[in-house]
């Protein structure tokens, strides 16, 4: 019973993105220009995205993330499909999370590889307010973080969140700065659990290892 409850829990996200999906086809459109945008390079999104319950527990808010990307325009078409990127920011003690944004430099049209460009700058009146990660969608079902996404380049916060049209949910700690390995866990029954490092020497190309045996 209690394995079947570990499953059940570890499935329900999935449950929610195609009750979602097939209540909203073909998916949800953001506003240009009001819910994101660009100011000269720089890319903004507006905060906080009233559909994510805010919380003092960060994790919370990360649960909350991938059922409501998956129900946005184009964000489960493989690869005709597009990423959408936002942010996790705190103001006082709780934790919200933005508007994602589509943006992208990439070529229009189908294609299996895709990216958003990462937000520089969250709209919210209140201030102050403390950006604590990135996140950002795959187009894709079972498609964990690409090297790309675990660059050192590519970090600009102190963890990175990336989930998929399953709702695989992958935390990068990227440790940018120490000699340390990267570490990717992966959110499992409401918990993070260990599935892959980055070496050292692999961090600045973002080569990562073979998922480890039984995930620690």
């Amino acid at each position: 019973m209690a394995g079947a409850a570990r499953k059940a829990a570890h499935l329900w996200p999935l449950a929610l993105v195609l009750l979602m999906a097939g209540c909203a086809s073909p998916g949800k459109s953001l506003r240009r220009d009001l819910d994101f945008g660009e100011d000269g390079a720089r890319v903004w999104v507006a905060g906080p995205w009233e559909v994510i319950v805010p919380a003092a527990d960060v994790d919370e808010v990360i649960d909350q993330l991938c059922p409501a990307v998956m129900a946005l325009e184009h964000a489960r078409e493989h690869d005709d499909g597009w990423e959408y990127c936002g942010v996790l920011y705190t103001v006082g003690e709780m934790t919200y999370a933005s508007v994602p944004s589509p943006l992208s430099r990439d070529t229009p049209g189908a294609s299996m590889v895709k990216s958003c460009r990462i937000p520089s700058m969250v709209r919210d009146q209140r201030q102050p307010l403390a950006v604590l990660s990135d996140y950002h969608s795959h187009p894709w079902p079972d498609s964990p973080l690409s090297a790309n996404d675990a660059a050192l380049r590519s970090q600009r916060w102190s963890i990175r969140i990336q989930f998929d049209t399953r709702c695989h949910v992958y935390k990068l700690v990227p440790h940018v700065g120490d000699s340390v390995p990267g570490e990717v866990y992966e959110r499992v029954a409401k918990t993070w659990r260990l599935v892959s490092i980055i070496r050292v020497e692999d961090k600045p190309a973002g080569l990562v290892q073979p998922p480890l045996p039984d995930g620690r």
